[in-house]
């Protein structure tokens, strides 16, 4: 893989913009939750570490990796 041995969580917090008035949505699959729940909690807390309120982060969690793209539109398609 392109991306291995590299570690992916170095970033310049300086070109990432305050996400305090921002919502996000994240699907998550629940298979395989000993890596997809690794996922999720890393990308948590990038994003209240750059300044997102936990009020504007959805989570939704589908049973596999067919239903991610599902979830995903199910999330755009919220009118909340």
């Amino acid at each position: 893989m392109a991306t291995e041995e590299k570690n992916l969580s170095h970033y310049d917090k300086n070109t990432i913009p305050n996400a305090a008035d921002m919502r996000f949505g994240i699907v998550v699959s629940e298979w395989n939750e000993k890596i997809t729940t690794g996922l999720l909690e890393g990308a948590l807390a990038a994003l209240k570490e750059n300044g997102a309120k936990e009020e504007n982060i959805i989570v939704q969690f589908v049973p596999g990796s067919f239903e991610l793209p599902l979830g995903a539109q199910h999330l755009f398609e919220a009118k909340d």
